[in-house]
């Protein structure tokens, strides 16, 4: 224990007069005349005003009377002025008297360190506090609880430097320091921020050991943490436990429910109110709520977009806060057309974008896949100096990923300096898209080297990149490893996920298994999956008793409900599909139609299903009746089963080839340079006939064709497509595959692309084109890496 430090020494004197600027006023006033000059300070008796010891009201006083005293070998007074200006802020101030108090040779003592940590974190320099800390190191303090804690809540203190506090934390405990309040406050944000679950459970239980679990900090801290873990249950848990609330427990539990799930704005509104009849609320309390029910984003939350546009317009003044909140009211409704007509009125009112506007504009970028609008805006974050920021860089990931421009999307990804768990699985979920399932693994174990803990996003895109690319092992060893290892306690939408995985492998008795062993009630998502799987797999017996648990459920989620209907179509049961279209109909649902759309020459053109009010339709429909001939010379026969309507054949085959896929790429042959690639975008996910006509095209036209449904990306490419098939299997298509691919390819391809060429070039566009803009409010968002089975084809 350190010497106490006698009263008559100058270290107290000068602290004396650092606590007490009116003494030092008093000391001031003993200066002779300007003639003499000033001379040493005369300092009085200071123990009549030790009271007021503990008060630091002038830092300039302060740094006066140390610079007259001059202390040289002394650590006392060094330590004094350090803490002072570190209590009043002057964080850089005190780093400087840090580092001339080395400079004159006066060895740091316990004393000085936890101050000069503090000033560090108050600058948020954790490179300095690195530094500061390999000093703590070599001065022989690398074990004391008070240095320690400065350090942990130093390193806790900046998100990229939450593993460095939890090593540190390791380190101590392992040198035998047993934690205190201090130590555990510091370290749970880290636990919370890295997600770190194991390490955060076995902190709870050391609170609890140590009898600090009482304590309002402690619990507002464990409050946070599960929160952030998504574990609401035990975070609802801490909450009722506790004895005594403040307003910080309040506003924690107020924010966090709307970060965990941004739907629940209900019971964030609940327990405001239940705050209020005891506490005030603050300025975050009443943010918080503001974001649940403000006026703009209330209407926009409640599917009244209507009502938020007609209070903008009435605003006298709209600032930049205002405008980012429109434009997230259109993304919200995916309203692309409104949203761009909001960012560039914004711009000609003069305003510059800023992050939040960024973040609202890449995802309308993504939404309509307008990949050249997005490279556009990349250059333009590029030269506001917004590249390195994070959720700007990974909101560019995703845009590229779903805009159908992977390589760029991993080109951004290797470029950002930091990376947070968003990063990843941004990268893994495009991986995914692709098919790219290996690659999404190896991404995956890189994350983990790195350091950073998958949360239940991250697990949600890695096992269905799994499922999409027939890597069943794998993805049942993550799921298993998601409970074992990382202790995330599996959601509906994994469960979804890993049903998916076992049922497009064509294990559907293991997938049905699986779902009558689930902890959690299974609900339309997980039976839909199943029944997707069925429906692909010809397996109408097992397809029937799913059916019927669909049924039971009475969902009001239209998707389910056709899925339902379109298997009873399948079987031929026409009094089943009535009853349940009827059931559609008496709830008022409405299935979205089919659309597809595709960008060229910065112009976005949809196609709906069966649609003849489009430029250029009847070239269009000629067109496809020359790749139909072709395709049919090949070996193509069309998979009537796709069509779910109690018609004859002949008029099944006429709405085939009215499908949007088709009538986008017709189009596309037509207004695009020949061997450029086609790109087409659809809101439905693709049927088995166009996606083998798909196929039969790309050979014939020798184009590479890239489609992107409701759930993933078909590069089809010389009769192939990158999925490998392993989206669906089919056990009702009338050729196999393989020969298919024979016929395919033992066609003479020359002459059959001239011919088809010259027809192409008959109709192709002279001169300048129609300059209009076509956008659609059908065009849904499939940002969830979970394959929505309520997003049917449109065979329906």
């Amino acid at each position: 224990m350190q010497t106490p430090r006698p009263r008559n020494s100058v270290f107290f004197r000068l602290r004396s007069l650092v606590f007490n600027p009116k003494l030092h006023r008093t000391a001031q006033s003993a200066r002779t005349s300007d003639h003499c000059g000033p001379r040493p300070i005369r300092l009085p008796d200071w123990q009549a005003h030790q009271q007021s010891m503990h008060i630091f009201r002038e830092p300039a006083s302060c740094i006066s009377v140390f610079d007259r005293v001059s202390p040289t070998n002394n650590v006392y007074p060094w330590n004094s002025i350090i803490r002072a200006l570190t209590h009043n802020g002057l964080f850089s101030e005190a780093l400087g008297f840090y580092a001339r108090m080395r400079d004159v040779g006066v060895r740091p003592d316990a004393y000085t360190f936890p101050s000069v940590i503090n000033a560090c974190a108050g600058l948020g320099d954790a490179q300095m506090g690195k530094v500061v800390h390999q000093h703590v190191s070599e001065a022989g303090f690398g074990s004391d609880l008070y240095i320690g804690n400065a350090l942990i809540d130093m390193y806790a203190s900046s998100n990229q430097y939450w593993k460095e506090a939890l090593w540190y934390y390791s380190e101590l405990k392992l040198d035998g320091m047993l934690p205190d309040l201090y130590t555990v406050s510091s370290v749970l944000p880290a636990c919370g921020g890295l997600v770190a679950v194991r390490e955060g459970r076995i902190l709870h239980g050391l609170v609890e050991k140590i009898g600090v679990d009482g304590d309002v900090i402690v619990r507002n801290g464990l409050l946070s943490m599960y929160f952030k873990f998504g574990n609401v249950t035990e975070a609802q848990k801490v909450f009722d436990e506790m004895v005594f609330r403040d307003i910080v427990s309040w506003n924690t539990l107020v924010w966090s429910v709307g970060i965990v799930n941004w739907d629940c704005l209900k019971t964030r509104i609940k327990f405001f109110r239940e705050m209020i009849t005891t506490f005030t609320p603050d300025l975050l309390t009443v943010t918080s709520v503001l974001r649940a029910c403000g006026h703009l984003g209330m209407y926009a939350k409640c599917s009244k977009l209507e009502d938020s546009l007609r209070i903008f317009g009435l605003m006298d003044v709209c600032d930049i806060v205002t405008w980012n909140t429109i434009i997230s009211a259109c993304i919200h409704h995916q309203d692309c057309y409104v949203g761009f007509q909001m960012i560039n009125a914004m711009r000609n009112e003069g305003l510059a974008p800023d992050e939040a506007t960024l973040l609202g504009i890449l995802p309308i970028c993504s939404l309509l896949a307008a990949k050249q609008q997005g490279k556009e805006i990349h250059g333009y974050i590029f030269r506001l100096g917004f590249e390195s920021n994070v959720p700007v860089g990974n909101a560019l990931i995703e845009m590229y990923s779903k805009c159908g421009n992977l390589k760029s999307a991993v080109g951004v990804f290797e470029l950002m300096k930091v990376k947070d768990v968003v990063t990843w699985t941004a990268l893994i979920s495009a991986y995914g898209m692709y098919g790219e399932g290996q690659k999404a693994l190896n991404a995956f174990a890189q994350m983990e080297v790195a350091g950073i803990f998958p949360d239940h996003v991250a697990f949600i895109a890695i096992i269905f990149a799994c499922s999409h690319s027939g890597l069943v092992e794998e993805g049942l060893n993550l799921f298993d490893c998601m409970k074992n290892k990382y202790n995330i306690e599996p959601r509906m939408e994994h469960y979804a996920c890993t049903v998916d995985l076992l049922s497009r492998s064509g294990h559907l008795n293991k997938a049905e298994d699986f779902i009558l062993s689930m902890p959690l009630k299974p609900d339309a998502s997980i039976w839909g999956a199943l029944l997707s799987a069925c429906r692909a797999n010809g397996n109408m017996k097992i397809a029937e008793q799913v059916s019927k648990r669909i049924i039971e459920l009475d969902t009001d989620m239209t998707g389910y409900n056709v899925l339902v209907s379109n298997v009873y179509a399948s079987m031929g049961k026409w009094e089943q599909v009535r009853s349940v279209r009827k059931s559609i109909k008496s709830k008022g649902l409405k299935k979205s139609a089919g659309c597809s759309w595709m960008e060229i020459k910065k112009r976005v053109y949809i196609f709906g299903t069966g649609d003849r009010f489009f430029e250029q339709f009847e070239e269009v429909y000629q067109l496809l009746d020359i790749l139909g001939s072709l395709m049919a010379k090949q070996g193509y026969v069309p998979d009537l089963q796709c069509v779910l309507h109690d018609v004859d054949d002949d008029e099944k085959r006429d709405m085939l080839c009215g499908h949007s896929e088709r009538l986008a790429i017709a189009f596309g042959l037509l207004n695009t340079e020949p061997g450029s690639t086609l790109q087409i975008m659809k809101n439905l996910r693709v049927c088995a006939d166009c996606h083998t006509v798909s196929k039969y095209i790309s050979n014939i036209v020798q184009r590479e064709i890239l489609v992107r449904d409701a759930n993933r990306f078909h590069l089809f490419k010389n009769g192939a497509c990158s999925c490998g098939d392993q989206w669906r299997i089919w056990t009702t298509i009338a050729t196999s595959k393989e020969k298919r691919q024979k016929n395919i390819n033992s066609i003479s391809m020359r002459s059959t692309q001239a011919k088809l060429g010259m027809w192409i070039h008959a109709f192709a566009p002279v001169g300048k084109r129609s300059n209009y803009m076509v956008c659609s409010n059908t065009v849904t968002d499939d940002r969830s890496f979970v394959d929505d089975f309520s997003r049917t084809d449109e065979s329906g």
